[in-house]
């Protein structure tokens, strides 16, 4: 046996450490000793039964998602069924816990690497204070709060998180502000809804269930960035809070069947909460004092409003055809269009409007046209 490595990081980076040649996975292998266990002999009088060889792998190569897809024995007795083939070179990705104790006793010497995800940088935070206000509109106090909040991770001091709670009514750019963040530092955003959640689901999801089950640690393990969005953070029940607390607080993430860390890295929760005071009586202030900034988006104001309509309707004339646009330019609407978006109450209330209406003026458009060809 010549080398056993174990890596903790997305898949990409995984396949830049495996061989493209002479390999073989999990699965392949559990299904061929599965079929050899379930085959029986008989056995004739006088002649010899050969005993079948193991199975000859250079490299055994065991990606994050096969996990899930093999018994629970294979998983709780990795070693017996290593004993079962004989490999040269040993390739895990993410392993659970069970295997990754149980191959840290059998071979004392193990290759482990952990993916390098990209900090933030002073430049980045330059870069995010002069595009902001060009991208998000009417959250000018915001730009400024978010840039202190991220500031600590540009020092090396800083190796925990930083875990920045977004408040306001929807639509005002909190998701938006948090895809800023990704685009600038030029990372993929590990985003996760938890208003998809049922109760049961979520205790499953977050302390961890059957090495099968979906699995919060297991996906941020998996993740391709350190800029995480854990979004309609409120819409999780307070009675799971407690499964983020060394999150928050140290950048150590456990359940039962992973254990990972975070450091360095950009946490942000979304919520609708109206007012910190509500936060507080809603999340608790076990939570709450968790949180190193606390950010409100505030209402749009009419310039904001006409600022982000103009903004929409430019971007959504420009998708149409020439011909299209002839049609909408004709009808003069874009004054009274952006007008109208003022009574809107916030960015996505306006994409619709706006969307809705240039909609309608084609349609209008086609349906006239198709009624003066049936009358000729």
């Amino acid at each position: 046996m010549s080398k056993i490595l174990i890596f903790y990081g997305s898949r990409t980076e995984f396949d830049k450490f495996i061989p493209r040649d002479n390999k073989r996975t999990l699965t392949d292998l559990v299904m061929e000793i599965d079929t050899d266990t379930r085959n029986f002999t008989v056995e004739i009088p006088g002649h010899e039964i050969k005993s079948k060889s193991k199975p000859k792998v250079k490299n055994f190569i065991a990606g994050s998602d096969e996990y899930a897809g093999v018994r629970e024995h294979v998983i709780l007795n990795f070693a017996d069924f290593l004993a079962k083939i004989d490999f040269e070179n040993l390739y895990l990705q993410n392993p659970p816990l069970s295997i990754s104790l149980q191959i840290k006793r059998l071979y004392p010497h193990i290759e482990i690497k952990k993916q390098t995800y990209k900090v933030i940088s002073r430049d980045d935070i330059l870069m995010i204070n002069n595009t902001y206000q060009n991208r998000i509109k009417g959250q000018e106090a915001v730009k400024l709060a978010l840039l202190k909040a991220l500031f600590p991770l540009t020092t090396r001091i800083r190796t925990k998180p930083v875990v920045i709670l977004f408040y306001g009514d929807t639509g005002l750019g909190k998701t938006e502000t948090a895809q800023l963040i990704s685009d600038v530092v030029n990372e993929k955003l590990f985003r996760k809804q938890f208003s998809m959640f049922q109760n049961n689901q979520f205790a499953t999801y977050v302390f961890g269930g059957a090495h099968y089950e979906r699995s919060f640690a297991k996906e941020l393990l998996d993740r391709e960035s350190n800029i995480i969005l854990l979004d309609e953070f409120d819409k999780s029940n307070n009675t799971f809070h407690s499964a983020f607390y060394q999150l928050f607080d140290e950048g150590i993430y456990e359940d039962q069947n992973y254990s990972l860390e975070l450091m360095r890295s950009i946490i942000i929760c979304t919520s609708n909460y109206k007012s910190v005071d509500d936060i507080k009586e809603h999340l608790g202030k076990a939570i709450f004092s968790r949180f190193d900034a606390v950010i409100k988006f505030s209402d749009l104001t009419i310039e904001a409003k006409e600022e982000i309509a103009i903004l929409q309707y430019n971007e959504k004339v420009s998708q149409y055809t020439d011909e299209e646009k002839k049609v909408i330019e004709v009808t003069n609407i874009k004054e009274r269009l952006i007008s109208a978006c003022t009574q809107c109450t916030n960015a996505r209330e306006i994409s619709h409007l706006i969307e809705d209406t240039l909609s309608l003026v084609l349609i209008q458009d086609l349906l006239q046209k198709n009624s003066g060809s049936d009358n000729s």
